[in-house]
């Protein structure tokens, strides 16, 4: 996903990458705001702007996009962040845009899959996730990121 993200930004002379979690919160948070959940409204209503229990990974763009014109912050798969994972790093980091620890061993994993409960869904839920696997899973997906 990094260098897929790379090798966009080389084709376009621009600077692409993986979101770090700071600027996906940002995002799903619609700038910032105090929103639980990264909808059009801020608010879950299966079948309209979040999916529906047995609705599985759906094409993107199913639903609306939040405030900013983003889709799918919400649900449907979750994403790949740039910044490695740790427990803790909150609790030393820096306020404004930080960008994780330096190393690890697991990735930043935000925006659960399609599945899981609305409330664990949330725009401040976040967890670990492997750098590789044996398999793969069509609920876990990334989105590349564009820097001015």
């Amino acid at each position: 996903a990094h260098e897929y993200c790379q090798w966009l930004g080389t084709l376009s002379g621009r600077t692409i990458d993986l979101p770090t979690e700071a600027q996906w919160e940002y995002a799903s948070r619609n700038r910032g705001q105090k929103v639980l959940y990264a909808t059009d409204n801020g608010n879950i209503e299966p079948g309209r702007n979040y999916p529906a229990p047995d609705e599985g990974v759906l094409p993107v763009g199913s639903y609306p996009p939040n405030p900013l014109g983003i889709y799918d912050l919400a649900a449907n798969a979750g994403e790949w962040m740039r910044d490695w994972y740790a427990a803790d790093y909150y609790q030393e980091s820096p306020k404004l845009n930080p960008e994780g620890p330096r190393s690890g061993t697991e990735k930043v994993y935000r925006g659960l899959s399609t599945g899981n409960t609305p409330k664990s869904n949330t725009t401040v839920i976040r967890g670990p996730a492997p750098v590789s696997s044996r398999y793969y899973s069509p609920v876990r997906g990334f989105r590349c990121s564009v820097s001015h």
